[in-house]
């Protein structure tokens, strides 16, 4: 039986232009597809429509997957920008942090659907979010795309294989001190403000570039409610809020053996103990990032694998 649902992806070398597959998954779900209308129609006085001509075209979706050790690296590049490598074979330690460009590195995107494969080109990342619940810890990349094009569906795709991760596989400390054991679940929205519309320009139907915008990232954790511990850090002090400063956090979170989040500067914005009937209380924070002093943060990833480079050949 062959397999016609697949995701692919390389980065481009230059913006649109379509580059080749360096990976492919095989993710819960992919939702990429042309946005908007691709009309653009005068509309005179006489209150009738009749003349059109092609509109811009850009096209724009979603990926939720597995965070797994090997392929799901290159959104984080993608998204951050900034990114390093040091090792030798068999080992290579990837680093991946915020880099203030002016642009967003661009990828082409192949989707198989059952009877052609669908190719995206001048794909960027415009949100990444990672999720811990109770199921496998998941990322979802939304993306911002350009034109579209009809592909043969590949003969037999490779899967990549890479480690992915359970609950009890993913750790977080705070401070320095482990506090896994009051962490139910947890997500992390990092937003890029990428923005392919303004890569419009006269003299071609689609974006040019993307440009990149503001960074943000924020936590939400799930928190067990069995004392005041966490609405003492919200407050910054043991009894109330405090008038003149707020606490800040440095947060790692180690998934598997081989990947962390860094987190090196935070502060909770919201911190809530709702009464729900019979039900127990389910606390829940809410964390900003923040970038420190000497330049690092909001968040960076630190992976170790087998991999020699996320850098297109």
């Amino acid at each position: 039986m062959g397999i016609t649902r697949y995701f692919s992806y390389g980065e481009e070398a230059t913006f649109g232009t379509p580059a080749l597959a360096v990976e492919t998954i095989d993710p819960e779900s992919a939702e990429l597809d042309p946005s908007g209308d691709q009309a653009l129609i005068y509309e005179g006085v006489s209150r009738l429509d009749r003349t059109v001509a092609p509109a811009f075209y850009r096209s724009e979706g979603s990926l939720s997957t597995p965070v797994d050790l090997t392929a799901f690296a290159w959104f984080l590049k993608w998204a951050l920008g900034g990114y390093t490598v040091t090792g030798t074979a068999p080992s290579f330690t990837h680093h991946f942090f915020p880099e203030q460009s002016a642009l967003m590195k661009s990828f082409t995107a192949r989707v198989g659907k059952d009877v052609f494969e669908h190719i995206f080109t001048g794909c960027v990342v415009d949100s990444l979010s990672l999720e811990l619940d109770d199921g496998f810890f998941v990322g979802s990349v939304d993306i911002a795309g350009g034109a579209d094009q009809k592909g043969t569906l590949q003969a037999n795709p490779t899967f990549t294989q890479g480690e992915i991760y359970a609950p009890h596989q993913v750790t977080a400390e705070i401070n320095g001190v482990d506090e896994s054991a009051t962490i139910e679940k947890l997500s992390i929205k990092i937003e890029t403000g990428a923005d392919n519309e303004a890569g419009r320009t006269i003299g071609s139907r689609f974006p040019r570039r993307a440009y990149r915008g503001a960074f943000s990232v924020e936590i939400e954790l799930g928190l067990s409610f069995f004392s005041t511990m966490q609405l003492e850090r919200f407050w910054g002090t043991a009894t109330g809020p405090s008038t003149n400063k707020l606490t800040e956090i440095d947060t790692v979170i180690h998934v598997g053996d081989n990947m962390d989040i860094l987190i090196p500067r935070a502060v909770y914005t919201a911190m809530s103990q709702p009464l729900s009937g019979r039900d127990r209380i389910e606390q829940t924070a809410t964390i900003r990032a923040l970038v420190k002093a000497d330049g690092t943060g909001p968040i960076e990833f630190s992976i170790t694998n087998n991999k020699a480079s996320y850098t297109p050949v």
